[in-house]
């Protein structure tokens, strides 16, 4: 069987070797697959690609997809997505401000409270109030109180006057308008003066018009909404109680996280108090272990 004894003796030994290196009674072979199953592989591979060896890319679309596709947009709609129609910073602070109750009126000072860049919050409202999204309202507590009303609910208290709808919206960003700016947007109808001081006098009875004071002789209007009246004295009603509260204090300061009894009857509610006073410059908001404390700031 074999040439020589040497031979054989130095197989046996070859074979032992291998042995004891693989901790095992027989010899340790690679794990490489022998050439003749790769041949026989790649072989069943092209019949079945119609005589073509698979690709990767191959291999991978046959393999069943572990995600599902994302659904496509309609075809008969390209622009399925409109960036501009999402809301912007200060719409939606709005949206958080409004109270429940009618009218919705938010003020302006609440605003910078929620946004952190005051600039950009107020050129983001007048960028509403020129779309006729929001309408800058005045009240009659002080001359820094402007609220903003949604066009959309503004309007619909105008239902049944379109054209003053109309001519206010258009003039969203100002605060009042003179009686010749009426007659020429067509919201006083009426051919002679009596009928039209009847169509002016009407708007100021709905609550739309309020007289504005000290108007070096012109005749003019402030716009406003009804209910505005009960809205002012709520806002006063609420921000004297707190302010007194804040006075009566040993430090000067209010917990704020919890209840304060002077505003539990206030329809507002006390976060928006706080809100006013601290847009107003009166108090400042500091956050602590503790809790949210009101402290009000020296003069």
């Amino acid at each position: 069987m074999y040439a020589n004894e040497g031979e054989h003796s130095g197989i046996l030994m070859e074979r032992r070797r291998c042995a004891r290196k693989g901790g095992g009674s027989q010899p340790q072979w690679s794990n490489r697959r022998p050439l003749i199953e790769i041949e026989r592989v790649r072989r069943r591979a092209t019949e079945d690609s119609g005589g073509f060896i698979l690709a990767h890319a191959d291999e991978q679309a046959r393999k069943k997809q572990r995600v599902a596709p994302a659904a496509a947009p309609p075809d008969d709609d390209e622009d399925w997505f409109d960036p501009d129609s999402l809301p912007n910073d200060a719409e939606v602070a709005l949206d958080f401000l409004r109270p429940k109750q009618a009218p919705r009126l938010v003020l302006v000072h609440h605003v910078p409270g929620v946004l952190k860049d005051r600039g950009a919050a107020e050129r983001e409202l007048r960028a509403l109030a020129a779309q006729g999204k929001v309408t800058y309202l005045q009240l009659p507590t002080a001359s820094s109180d402007v609220a903003v009303l949604g066009g959309d609910e503004y309007r619909d208290l105008l239902a049944s006057r379109p054209a003053f709808a109309a001519f206010a919206l258009a003039h969203a960003a100002k605060l009042y308008c003179s009686r010749e700016e009426l007659e020429k947007a067509g919201c006083l109808e009426g051919d002679s003066e009596r009928v039209k001081r009847a169509a002016l006098d009407d708007l100021r009875r709905l609550g739309f018009l309020r007289p504005r004071r000290g108007g070096q002789g012109q005749d003019a209007y402030w716009f406003a909404v009804p209910q505005g009246g009960d809205f002012a004295r709520d806002v006063l009603a609420g921000r004297a109680a707190l302010a007194n509260a804040l006075a009566c204090a040993k430090y000067k300061e209010v917990d704020v996280s919890r209840a304060v009894p002077s505003l539990d009857r206030s329809p507002l509610g006390q976060a928006f108090h706080v809100r006013d006073l601290v847009g107003r410059g009166d108090a400042d908001l500091l956050e602590r272990p503790a809790g949210r404390f009101l402290r009000l700031r020296r003069r």
